[in-house]
């Protein structure tokens, strides 16, 4: 079990480190992928050689020599035993059990005389035979599927092409054995008709078979060749085929130098040959190696279509050269110019491909990177043959790798197992209105680089959101097979791209304009109707409604019917003031009217419930923060409402809760009330009335402000803003970006946590001033002076609190200098007004 348990956790870390997934990005192809794995591993038959059994077989072997008295073969056994440890190899066991296997009655049927003949090496009369010769000149040894492994299923067709050639071997053996019946190996000689052709070829080619010459000093000369004969090793040597002149990698045989010519031209001229060669082996063995990305294999064949095209443009030259129809002069230089610009652009293309072979470990898509980026330089160079070359071969490579995101586009669904895509959905349970944001994802390198090329990036989002809008389109019921028929996508080949006329423009610039038109047909209708579909079938308008209702309290009176139970029963500190059922009841009767009241839930959370009711009635800053209105949005509504901007919107009702709460506090005294009763106290009375008026004012100041200056325009401007909106994405930054506003320019942002403080303690100082009052009304005379003393304080503290939430506004303005920093001036220049004013 142990070993069981060792062996998942090692197939665990194994897939992780091959796959790059784990279980925690991708669980459930983690856990098949470490299933298969663990399988694989626990029934594998190629296991390892038991190498104390076969020690123990040795040691055996030895035992049996000396039981029949064979000492000198045991003690030779023995010795070389003791040899072979001092040379230890993983391998040795497998050779030793081999040995054991092939030995038939060593007891009796070595001799100990053999083994001195082990050391004694046979004289060879001539060179080596080697088996890479033999591979050299049979012609396989560049066949790389030499040593694969032979299918032998049942239903394969190698059975039938096996018959086939069985039976017409037969065929021709049994013929054959008619006609040779009688006759003799000499009659089968053919002798040519025309020997001195023969001749000839065989003395040309005599320069290959040639040994180096030695000059009267000794030295080792080179061997001339004809420059036809060059000629023909360098075509052979471009078309890829094996030649006496050019090495495989592309290098030159020092051997050889061309005839009248001097050494250094010689080795420059072979030198830049070898090059083209080099270059154009590495396009042929790319186009050779076999591919699974799809356009991987669109690269490979047009690489494969272009080489053809070399090839007979080749052949051609070796046919004109072969059998002249004029005079030809045979020239080096003259043929390198006549094939310059066909490889030129295959040059292009190599490098490509070599820059891409040196960083395997990058994305399968980087050559399309390269291929855009070499176009754009080859046309700003002025290689117009080139540009437009690798342009169309990028076009062709690029509609392939264009088929997921089409797919994409127009379906709205991501092709099973494509990790070449640059978006992915997540695994598990999303909800429904966390579709938009939270069921797809951009994929991304561990770098945090998004996985897909660069010039595509531009348009990644639109290509984003298109697929997202036909998700939640069928998701609503829509008819999104429709709407596709709509709209007809425009061409993406090289003629849409680089238009006559246009040579002038820069390809980037051709490209991503095409491209986003390409785009903008399958993007711009989709946005349009899911956008009209939230407004028009979800009610987006009428749920922003209910929320300034609710949460910015449009309405007053119903607000003021919501607040005033409320607030009653925070004065009277009644314990059940915080009674769910209450507070949904007084909610659904004050809002019946404007929302849906089936949608209201209002609550106190847990932290207000365990407040006593005197601390609850004594502050703003306690009690009401814990009274949260829920109201619940349909989730296409959901998806433009953010849970961040609803949080918002929380924090704005409590303000405005709160400014309510200190307002209707003040407004309890009454004061034709005490009329008579004033004059007996009158500097006492006349504090209270001054103290009284300065908060009324400064709480209607700041609603005031709330009111014209901050909720009405910014979510005016939010409205228009959200009909002007390109798709879902930039309704809800439309949205989030007001609610920012209105929470930065109500002073609750956190670079104004000080300020926002100031203003509650001012509104506190309502509380405190009714609280006082009350007090006062009941005790006799002699608290007279402890009350005068409670407004004096309160006064003081009220300029203190004025004087600090004026000066830290214009602080802030003037250190932020943005939109909001004009209203923080506004403000701080109505509180100080009013101050001004009164004094």
């Amino acid at each position: 079990m142990a070993f069981a348990a060792q062996l998942g956790a090692l197939a665990e870390e194994l897939v992780e480190a091959l796959t790059q997934s784990s279980a925690q990005t991708a669980p459930k192809r983690f856990k098949a992928t470490c299933d298969a794995t663990l399988k694989s591993l626990r029934s594998q038959q190629y296991l390892r050689t038991n190498q104390f059994e076969v020690e123990h077989n040795l040691n055996g072997l030895e035992e049996r020599f000396r039981v029949n008295h064979r000492e000198g073969l045991a003690d030779a056994l023995r010795e070389r035993l003791s040899a072979l440890q001092q040379h230890p190899s993983k391998w040795h066991p497998e050779i030793l059990l081999l040995l054991l296997e092939l030995s038939d009655q060593p007891t009796f049927k070595t001799k100990l005389s053999d083994l001195d003949e082990l050391g004694q090496e046979e004289e060879e009369a001539g060179a080596a035979l080697r088996w890479e010769d033999i591979a050299r000149e049979d012609g396989w040894d560049q066949d790389a599927n030499l040593w694969n492994t032979v299918s032998y299923s049942d239903d394969s067709a190698d059975e039938e092409l096996e018959e086939r050639s069985a039976d017409e071997s037969e065929a021709t053996s049994t013929s054959g054995d008619g006609l040779s019946a009688g006759r003799s190996a000499e009659e089968f000689i053919i002798h040519p008709e025309d020997r001195s052709a023969l001749d000839s070829v065989l003395k040309a080619q005599e320069w290959r078979r040639q040994s180096p010459p030695e000059d009267p000093s000794g030295h080792i000369r080179k061997i001339a060749v004809s420059e036809a004969q060059v000629v023909r090793e360098v075509l052979f040597m471009l078309q890829g085929l094996d030649c006496t002149l050019f090495e495989h990698g592309g290098s030159a045989v020092p051997a050889f130098q061309l005839a009248n010519m001097a050494w250094e031209t010689h080795r420059a001229l072979m030198s830049t040959f070898g090059e083209f060669g080099r270059q154009l082996g590495i396009l042929r063995r790319f186009a050779s190696q076999p591919q699974r990305v799809p356009h991987l294999q669109a690269l490979q064949d047009c690489i494969s279509k272009h080489v053809r095209r070399l090839d007979c443009k080749l052949s051609e030259i070796q046919s004109r050269l072969a059998s002249p129809k004029d005079e030809v002069v045979v020239s080096l230089m003259a043929m390198r110019g006549e094939l310059l610009p066909w490889l030129e652009p295959l040059f292009a293309l190599s490098n490509i491909i070599a820059q891409v072979q040196e960083a395997p470990d990058l994305d399968t898509f980087h050559y399309l990177e390269l291929m855009f980026d070499e176009t754009s330089m080859a046309q700003l160079t002025g290689r117009l043959d080139t540009c437009e070359f690798l342009a169309r071969i990028f076009v062709e490579c690029f509609n392939i790798y264009l088929r997921p995101i089409r797919h994409w586009m127009d379906e709205g669904k991501l092709l099973p197992g494509n990790e070449l895509f640059f978006v992915s959905e997540e695994f598990g349970n999303v909800s429904l209105s966390n579709t938009w944001q939270g069921r797809f994802k951009l994929r991304k390198t561990t770098d945090g680089r998004l996985h897909a090329p660069k010039f595509l990036q531009p348009a990644v989002s639109k290509i984003y959101n298109a697929g997202k809008n036909i998700v939640v389109l069928r998701l609503l019921g829509s008819h999104v097979t429709t709407l596709r028929r709509v709209y007809d996508e425009p061409p993406l080949d090289y003629d849409t791209i680089c238009p006559r006329g246009c040579e002038l423009a820069p390809f980037a610039d051709l490209f991503g304009a095409a491209f986003d038109q390409w785009v903008q047909s399958k993007y711009r209708k989709t946005s349009t109707t899911l956008k009209n579909a939230l407004f028009g079938d979800w009610g987006l308008n009428s749920a922003l409604d209910a929320l300034q209702t609710l949460y910015l309290m449009s309405d007053g009176s119903a607000v003021a019917s919501f607040s005033g139970g409320l607030f009653a029963k925070l004065d009277a500190m009644k314990p059940g003031w915080h009674d769910r059922y209450g507070l949904m009841a007084a909610g659904h009767e004050a809002f019946a009217s404007l929302v849906d009241a089936s949608r209201l839930s209002i609550s106190v959370d847990a932290a207000g419930e365990r407040l006593p009711a005197s601390q609850a009635r004594a502050s703003v800053k306690t009690a009401l923060p814990a009274v949260k209105i829920n109201y619940r949005l349909q989730w296409p509504v959901q998806m433009i409402v953010t849970d961040e901007s609803m949080a918002h919107y929380q924090s704005v009702f409590t303000l405005l809760l709160q400014i309510k709460r200190a307002t209707h506090t003040l407004h309890k005294a009454k004061i034709l009330q005490n009329y008579w009763t004033d004059h007996d106290n009158w500097d006492e009375r006349a504090l209270f009335y001054a103290s009284r008026s300065r908060l009324l004012w400064f709480c209607t100041t700041i609603q005031t402000y709330l009111a014209t200056l901050v909720l009405e325009p910014v979510g005016r401007q939010m409205r228009r803003d959200l009909q002007a909106a390109e798709d879902v994405d930039a309704m809800i930054a439309v949205h989030a970006n007001a609610m920012k506003q209105m929470v930065d320019q109500a002073c609750l942002g956190s670079r104004l946590a000080p300020i926002r403080e100031g203003i509650l303690d001012m509104l506190d100082l309502a509380i405190r001033l009714e609280h006082g009052r009350t007090r006062a009304s009941g005790v006799d005379g002699e608290g007279g002076e402890s009350y005068l003393g409670t407004l004096g304080e309160i006064k003081a503290d009220f300029d203190r609190h004025l004087r600090f939430i004026c000066g830290g506004l214009r602080s802030v303005a003037r250190a932020s200098g943005n939109a909001q920093s004009a209203k923080w001036d506004i403000l701080a220049d109505m509180l100080q007004a009013g101050y001004a004013d009164e004094r």
